[in-house]
């Protein structure tokens, strides 16, 4: 999967004139990396376990095969929301919402806790797959809009802190 999503988005950012017309000529770069992820390994004690080590990794990764040191936001998997988890699942939580505090990723990775963002199921939502949101857009769309966000401010963040410096002579 990794290689696979490395690639389609190396190819989308090559393609970028042909996918949008209007805008032959611009150049592009990536300017965050949203990831959300992780029920799966909320399933196996041991894939839990190790799922902050990989997280971390893994945006180390990303960070060098697409050539950008650009702000990554992480979603939690809070798809219950609140309610009473098994330990695997928590430790996934956990491992989502700490991974941001690396003294590495100050600054530039930020951790979206979703599980807020949690609605009820069928009827207030399309279905009761809990592991895909029930189906709620209003779900999806929070997601999306905070981990946004969390880019942005940190864009934003960074812009301010440059326009602040000052330079002696």
């Amino acid at each position: 999967f990794y290689t696979s999503m490395i690639a389609m988005i190396n190819n989308t950012l090559a393609d970028i004139g042909n996918i949008y017309p209007n805008e032959v000529g611009r150049s592009f770069q990536l300017a965050g990396f949203a990831w959300h992820q992780g029920r799966n390994d909320g399933c196996d004690d041991k894939m839990a376990k190790e799922y902050e080590t990989n997280l971390a990794n893994l945006i180390r990764d990303v960070r060098k095969d697409l050539y950008a040191p650009n702000p990554f936001a992480v979603a939690a998997t809070g798809m219950v929301g609140f309610t009473e988890q098994s330990e695997r699942r928590k430790e996934v939580i956990e491992a989502e919402l700490d991974v941001s505090k690396y003294p590495e990723f100050e600054g530039n990775v930020v951790s979206v806790d979703t599980r807020p963002f949690a609605r009820d199921p069928s009827p207030a939502s399309p279905t009761d797959f809990i592991y895909h949101w029930n189906s709620n857009a209003e779900s999806y769309w929070l997601i999306g809009q905070n981990l946004g966000r969390s880019i942005m401010n940190i864009i934003l963040e960074r812009q301010r802190a440059e326009d602040q410096t000052v330079v002696v002579v």
